[in-house]
């Protein structure tokens, strides 16, 4: 492994630590944004018993079903994916119930920046997009962070509440900051990371 990918997935591990201690369930990830561990099962029949573990096996492998805050769990994570250049946050999950909010820019397009689309549905629906973290994707986009009612399931969806807006809920995840991608580096915003 170069230097600079062990550099890369000591910088996620400690940043994935440093979410898991502020109560975010974390994964590591590959440089595509998936997670860097594959299934177990993957190999297996579709309809045998092993077909919708969630990690019950006992193994690593099971995407968002793996998250953890506990650190001695993240770094058994991370040292079976050495290759981990960033890491992902587990939506939906108390104590935060983290729910995100994926603002895509797509340059050249004739629809409205989804931006603009998220404050015209805050308009026209009568919410406040309340001061948040916000995480800067390498292509431009932004990533909004809320808190989700704990007794409500937010699902995951894309471009359902408007084009280039995705929700990150329950059973998805965010790329988190500090993270490493084949596209660049994802950082917080200035001014939001005590929000």
């Amino acid at each position: 492994m170069a230097t600079t990918d062990r550099q890369a997935t000591t910088l996620a591990l400690a940043h994935a630590l440093s979410a898991a201690e502020r109560g975010l369930a974390v994964i590591p990830l590959a440089r595509t944004k998936l997670p860097a561990l594959r299934s177990p099962h993957r190999h297996a029949p579709a309809p045998g018993p092993f077909a919708a573990c969630h990690g019950e096996c006992g193994r690593f492998g099971h995407g968002v079903h793996d998250a953890s805050t506990d650190p001695a769990r993240i770094r058994a994570l991370f040292a079976a994916a050495p290759w981990a250049t960033g890491y992902g946050i587990a939506c939906g999950l108390p104590p935060h119930h983290l729910i995100g909010i994926d603002l895509d820019t797509r340059p050249g397009d004739a629809e409205p920046d989804s931006s603009t689309a998220l404050r015209e549905l805050a308009l026209r629906h009568l919410f406040t997009i309340p001061p948040t973290v916000v995480v800067l994707t390498p292509g431009g986009g932004r990533h909004l962070w809320l808190t989700g009612p704990p007794d409500h399931v937010v699902p995951n969806s894309a471009g359902r509440l408007a084009p280039g807006i995705d929700v990150r809920g329950a059973g998805g995840y965010l790329v988190g900051p500090g993270s490493r991608t084949r596209h660049g580096a994802y950082t917080v915003a200035p001014g939001t990371s005590h929000l």
